[in-house]
């Protein structure tokens, strides 16, 4: 027994986590480092710690091992179900808001994304095997903050049937599990060659605001004259991964247009920049929506937009909020979305009706009709400095 005990001491188990006075600490930490002998009056001290610690660790520590062996074994068999299974290359059309989430792509230091959400959901419907590093295609990248009525991801995903009517319904399937603000719309067979970035005809973006004192002619003056193709260094943010970045981009459509009017109190009228082109460089729609604002506010006039495009410089100027911005639409060629049943989406107009209409409710009972809304007082909508931003320091 005495020869066991010390083996058990010098293999450093017993004392995790049990009251031991210092001294017979030491002794066992001595023990354990091979610097003494056990006299048989250490054992007085030791024995009834060693029987505890046997009585209460060693069934435990048996247990775990075949806990541990279960899961092995199971993950074993569930490798060999996934390796052997057949699969079918699915593109998911995605609805989200995503003011709550850290962005759509997968990120080391968080899983508030877009992606994770989506993945997790098809491991839990035993779709893919495991989330961590999945393969997949994204239509267009979205940041923090910004939602999406339309974003398109290409993925594996397991099959039960070579006929595509008798296999699963991936939408229904993945909405049980995602939470209420990310929905898949639809979803379509695609070829294992499908892209969703580059294989998209275009991509359309929507910015809402309120009308406030903006003057929505003057900003329309200054849309058309971001039509066509030009480099809109001007209007977006560098990517520092890319040493050799091209910024050419041609948007095709940008119009400004009344979305929700309030007869009472014009300010109060809802407006939205629609935008639509083949891609779009990174910030470039919040930066061209922020200088519209400047425009529309008349702290500078529809002319600041052909000289930021004429030079090659980023200037000094505030972005405007990423709440109000969507991902629209976009559209590929040859693709037969089969729509989801029901997104169950009345529970979450419900919430946010409501909050809205007493928000509003509120601001009428304390204004009187709601008085003059003026956009400043709108944090981070846009930049409202008095200093026009070519006279501004720049970045190369």
């Amino acid at each position: 027994v005495s020869e066991y005990l010390v083996t058990w001491i010098t293999r450093g188990r017993p004392y995790n986590g049990y009251e031991i006075a210092e001294e017979d600490e030491n002794l066992v930490l001595r023990v354990a480092n091979n610097s003494v002998v056990l006299k048989p009056g250490d054992f007085t001290k030791i024995l009834p710690l060693m029987l505890t610690a046997l009585a209460v660790r060693e069934p435990k520590r048996l247990l775990n091992e075949k806990q541990e062996a279960k899961a092995r074994e199971k993950e074993r068999k569930r490798k060999e179900i996934f390796a052997t299974c057949q699969y079918r290359n699915i593109a998911l059309k995605i609805a989200y808001l995503g003011w709550d989430y850290d962005g759509l792509a997968r990120q080391a230091n968080t899983r508030d994304t877009i992606e994770e959400m989506t993945l997790q959901a098809c491991e839990k419907c035993c779709l893919i095997y495991s989330a961590r590093g999945y393969p997949l295609t994204r239509c267009g990248r979205t940041d923090k903050g910004v939602s999406a009525f339309s974003q398109v991801i290409s993925l594996n995903l397991r099959s039960r049937s070579d006929n595509l009517e008798e296999d699963y319904d991936y939408a229904a399937m993945i909405n049980n599990i995602l939470p209420a603000k990310i929905r898949v719309l639809a979803w379509a067979e695609v070829g294992l060659e499908f892209d969703a970035r580059f294989q998209v005809l275009f991509r359309s973006y929507r910015y809402f605001f309120p009308k406030c004192d903006l003057d929505i002619e003057l900003m329309g003056r200054g849309t058309e004259l971001l039509l066509g193709t030009h480099n809109f260094r001007g209007f977006c943010k560098a990517d520092p991964s890319n040493p050799e970045p091209n910024f050419e981009r041609t948007i095709r459509y940008f119009s400004c247009d009344l979305i929700t009017e309030c007869p009472d109190n014009p300010c109060y009228s809802i407006y939205a920049f629609t935008i639509i082109g083949n891609a779009f460089l990174w910030h470039q729609i919040r930066n061209m929506v922020s200088v519209l604002f400047r425009i529309g506010l008349r702290l500078e006039s529809p002319k600041i937009v052909s000289d930021i495009l004429k030079n090659t410089v980023k200037y000094s100027y505030q972005m405007s909020s990423e709440v109000p911005l969507v991902l629209f639409d976009c559209d590929f060629e040859n693709i037969d979305w089969r729509i989801a049943p029901d997104l169950n989406l009345g529970p979450l107009w419900f919430e946010h009706a409501i909050k809205t209409t007493l928000i509003k409710s509120l601001i009428d009972k304390v204004d009187d009709g709601g008085g003059a809304l003026r956009i400043k007082e709108l944090g981070g909508l846009c930049d409202t400095k008095t200093q026009s931003i070519t006279s501004r320091p720049f970045i190369k």
